[in-house]
């Protein structure tokens, strides 16, 4: 080894981002999109108009996330997140927890109609693109709440695939009541905790 080698200062590499930098960036990056997403809409927006908006170059952005449908599902789990902690801190050990769960669910949309319109009329978003997100093991597993309210107010056991289809359809029921009351504010719908009951009577009895 030569004398000139031998006393070169060693080579280094880019320092890699610390995992806190990194979660703050991603961070940054969400809620910058989330801006952009609600005020101009999410297929219009694009990675190059968001680095646009942080400063950075495009492909700084694909260090943090692989793609702008990533970004996306992170604010939808962000949502489901808080929706969640609202949904477990009013769970009931009685025969209202049903009730209360589901006027919950649906009050947390009407009180933040970005949000749904975030998660549910998002356009440019493909099939496959929401399939990902929703068949998501921990979110499943959080929507069984509403499986195990649903089976405490049956006044008879329920097989596991009739109590499926309760869940389903007691979900569907309350995507509308929230869907409706948000996108056709006009109308004089009724209450909407009364249509959530209406909704309890349908799936349990």
């Amino acid at each position: 080894m030569s004398e000139t080698t031998k006393n070169a200062a060693p080579t280094r590499g880019r320092p890699s981002i610390s995992d806190v930098k990194r979660q703050r960036m991603r961070k940054d990056i969400a809620d910058i999109a989330k801006r952009l997403f609600q005020n101009e809409g999410y297929a219009t927006v694009s990675m190059r108009r968001i680095a646009g908006e942080i400063g950075c170059s495009p492909m700084t952005l694909y260090k943090y996330y692989d793609a702008k449908i990533d970004i996306l599902r992170t604010l939808w789990s962000d949502v489901f997140d808080e929706l969640f902690k609202q949904l477990e801190t009013m769970q009931k050990t009685d025969k209202t927890e049903l009730q209360f769960l589901g006027a919950t669910y649906v009050r947390y949309w009407l009180d933040h109609p970005e949000y749904y319109r975030l998660v549910f009329l998002a356009d440019g978003v493909t099939q496959p693109d929401v399939s990902i997100f929703i068949d998501n093991p921990e979110l499943v597993q959080r929507f069984g709440i509403f499986e195990e309210a649903i089976s405490n107010a049956c006044s008879s056991p329920t097989k596991p695939d009739a109590l499926k289809e309760r869940l389903d359809t007691f979900l569907c029921f309350l995507n509308g009541i929230a869907h409706n009351v948000i996108t056709i504010s006009d109308y004089p719908w009724p209450e909407p905790s009364k249509m959530v009951r209406m909704a309890v009577s349908a799936v349990t009895n």
